[in-house]
């Protein structure tokens, strides 16, 4: 079994990918990438690159994917040469086309047995209910319809891409906070010790 491990997790927005992945990053001190927080970083700098990014997060649209690994690629250079432990991705990849060109990617860095996707997996109805509850600015009733209506069109054909690569573990988030916990180590755990 390779030590170090890159997983990705994925799930409806309200699922508790923050959690678990606080969780992950604590226990096993894996490095996370959150895409949301670099683009927003980048989106500070007052150039060609910045404004593109600003005026994208503005109108709430989708960041260009070559733009997303502009950044993702220094940070995964990085990680290889420092050998961390692991990296966790949160929430990405959010589309296909993301998925293929990570693929491209773990290849070029010899990491393709170190990969798999945990989809914290919670209904429509229960994602509504707790976006509802948590209160955010973004969390409006059109904007949690959007989020559920993008997650549905752009990153269900991501879900069943890993499941027919055989990478997917699915996970039931509608359990308590320690038993997605238990539920991801165990599932993470064998998935590696097969490897």
């Amino acid at each position: 079994m390779k030590k170090f491990k890159i997983i990705s997790i994925i799930g409806r927005p309200g699922c508790g990918k923050g959690t678990q992945i606080g969780i992950l990053k604590k226990r096993n001190g894996f490095s996370v990438i959150n895409t949301g927080e670099m683009l927003r970083k980048r989106a500070e700098k007052e150039d060609f690159i910045g404004g593109k990014i600003k005026a994208s997060l503005k109108r709430g649209g989708l960041i260009p994917t070559p733009l997303v690994f502009y950044l993702w690629m220094p940070r995964l250079i990085e990680f290889h040469k420092k050998q961390v432990k692991g990296v966790l991705f949160d929430g990405n990849p959010r589309k296909l086309y993301e998925a293929h060109m990570l693929d491209e990617v773990m290849d070029m860095f010899g990491w393709q047995n170190n990969f798999c996707a945990c989809y914290i997996k919670v209904s429509e109805k229960e994602a509504q209910l707790r976006l509802g509850k948590r209160g955010r600015s973004d969390d409006n009733k059109e904007e949690i319809k959007e989020r559920l209506r993008w997650f549905k069109k752009e990153v269900n054909p991501v879900i069943n891409y890993y499941k027919k690569k055989g990478v997917l573990l699915e996970i039931n988030g509608e359990q308590s906070v320690e038993e997605v916990d238990r539920e991801l180590r165990e599932k993470i755990n064998d998935f590696f010790n097969k490897k």
